[in-house]
C-alpha cells in the first residue's frame, strides 16, 4: 500500500508485546524493507512525504513509538529506548522481516542506535537524521518540559485553568522553530501532530515517554556504532536550532560506513517535513550501497 500524498495516511495496528503498534506502510512487499523512526512530539505522520517520494522502491514501515502517536499501550509500560527497540524487533518478527534498513530522526535515533548496538544482524543500512546522540539530550527546552512533566497533577491544573489553548499555541511555536520555512507547518499539520495529545491518556503516555529519556541509552551505544560495518548515512539541517550539526560530524567519525555529513542548507530540525525530496534521494543512494553479508 502506498502512503497517500494528501490527506491523512492510514495506520494499521499489529499486536506486539504489550502494545498495539500503529504504523503507516507504503510500497510493496518484497521491496527493500525500511523502518522509519520518529522522535518527540511527532509520530509516523512525519514520514509521509518521504514515503511518497520513495514510492514502490521500498517497503516503508513508519510505526508510532510507544508513548506517542496512535500506538495503544498502557501508560505504565517501559518506554525507554532499549524497550522500544526490543518491541520493534518483536513487531518486525510478526511481519516476517528479519533484516531492515533503519532511518531515524530525533529521539527515534536513540532507538535506532540501540538496534545497531545490540542487534546489528537485524540492520542492513542505517540513516541518522538530526538525531539525539552521545550526551546531547535533553536539549534545554526539552529539559524544561521534562521538569514540568515531573510535577504531579500539572495536567489537571492546566485543564482547570483552561490552559490547553496556551499549551497548543506554545506547541505551534515549537513546531515553527523546527523548520526554516514556518509556512510548512500549517495548522492542519500541527493539529495532526497534537491530536494524540488531546486525551488525558495520550498526554500521560507522552509524559512518561519524556521521563523515560536518558542520554545513557545513547552513550552506551557508542561501541556498537563504531563496530557497525553496514552502509550508513548522516544527514543534518544546517539551521537546526535544537541539535547542532557538529553532532552529525561526530557521528560520521564514529560510523565506519558513513562517508560524509550530508548538510542541508536553509533547513531546520524537521528535515522530513522541510526537505523530503532531497532526503528521499539520499536514502535512495544509501540503499543502493550493498549491505555487508552479516553485521556481527
Amino acid at each position: 500500500m502506498r502512503a497517500v500524498s494528501h490527506g491523512l495516511p492510514l495506520k494499521a495496528g499489529v499486536r506486539a508485546g504489550p502494545a498495539e503498534v500503529a504504523a503507516i506502510t507504503s510500497g510493496v512487499e518484497g521491496a527493500q524493507p525500511v523502518l522509519f523512526l520518529h522522535g518527540f512530539p511527532t509520530h509516523g505522520f512525519l514520514w509521509r512525504h518521504v514515503l511518497h517520494e520513495l514510492g514502490d522502491e521500498v517497503h516503508g514501515l513508519a510505526p508510532d513509538l510507544l508513548g506517542l502517536g496512535d500506538t495503544v499501550v498502557s501508560p505504565y509500560e517501559d518506554f525507554t529506548a532499549p524497550m522500544q527497540a526490543e518491541l520493534l524487533l518483536e513487531w518486525l518478527d510478526h511481519l516476517g522481516l528479519d533484516r531492515v534498513a533503519v532511518v531515524a530522526h530525533d529521539q527515534g535515533g536513540a532507538v535506532a542506535q540501540q538496534l545497531v548496538a545490540n542487534h546489528p544482524e537485524r540492520v542492513s543500512h542505517l540513516a541518522l537524521i538530526d538525531v539525539v546522540a552521545y550526551d546531547n539530550w535533553p536539549v534545554p527546552v526539552m529539559a524544561q518540559v521534562m521538569r514540568l512533566a515531573r510535577t504531579p497533577g500539572l495536567d489537571v491544573v492546566a485543564y482547570a485553568l483552561d490552559l490547553p489553548k496556551r499549551v497548543a499555541h506554545n506547541a505551534r511555536i515549537g513546531f515553527a522553530r523546527g523548520v526554516r520555512d514556518s509556512s510548512l507547518m500549517t495548522p492542519e499539520v500541527v493539529d495532526e501532530y497534537l491530536r494524540p495529545l488531546t486525551t488525558v491518556e495520550g498526554r500521560e503516555r507522552a509524559r512518561r515517554f519524556l521521563l523515560a529519556g536518558d542520554n545513557r541509552f545513547t552513550l552506551e551505544c557508542l561501541p556498537g556504532l563504531r563496530a557497525f560495518p553496514g552502509p550508513a548515512l548522516v544527514v543534518w539541517g544546517a539551521e537546526d536550532v535544537f541539535l547542532s550539526p557538529s553532532w552529525g560530524l561526530r557521528l560520521v567519525e564514529d560510523l565506519p560506513g558513513a562517508e560524509r555529513l550530508e548538510l542541508l542548507a536553509f533547513c531546520g530540525h524537521l528535515v522530513p517535513e522541510e526537505r523530503p525530496v532531497e532526503l528521499a534521494g539520499l536514502i535512495r543512494g544509501l540503499l543502493a550501497r550493498p549491505p555487508t553479508l552479516t553485521a556481527a
